[in-house]
């Protein structure tokens, strides 16, 4: 491969496997910390009673029944809820045992962020070795 064309791949190469690198660990990172925020909470199924306002100050109002049996209806902030909340539908939420009714957040699937946190992960690690294989050498 001549010096003419190398230089730009690798330039590429390096841009791409930071771009892919950065992606991976953001994408990573939101999902560990949607684990963790789930962690010892229960899980149940919840009917959408109502959306309203914007999707950074409106609130979303959900129903569902707790393990123990009770109904609960909560009113939550629509910071950080699917965009797929609507009125009607079913989703499944999380909710601390002590407090339902004011603890309720959607339920964040992390198994389901693997694949494409993989898929970042080896396009960085293959744009980093494009980046190796075409660097500068010395004469």
């Amino acid at each position: 491969m001549s010096a003419t064309v190398r230089r730009p791949v690798h330039l590429a190469g390096l841009v791409l496997a930071c771009f892919l690198g950065l992606l991976a660990v953001t994408w990573g990172g939101g999902a560990v910390a949607a684990w963790a925020g789930q962690v010892g909470k229960a899980k149940a199924r919840a009917r959408v009673l109502d959306v309203g306002g914007t999707r950074s100050s409106g609130h979303v109002t959900v129903e569902f029944t707790t393990r123990q049996g009770r109904v609960v209806r909560a009113e939550e902030h629509r910071r950080g809820w699917p965009r797929t909340v609507k009125r009607g539908r079913t989703i499944e939420v999380v909710y601390a045992t002590d407090d339902p009714a004011g603890s309720v957040a959607p339920f964040q699937d992390v198994v389901r962020s693997l694949p494409v946190v993989a898929l970042f992960a080896a396009g960085a690690a293959l744009s980093g070795v494009v980046a190796y294989r075409t660097r500068r050498t010395k004469a």
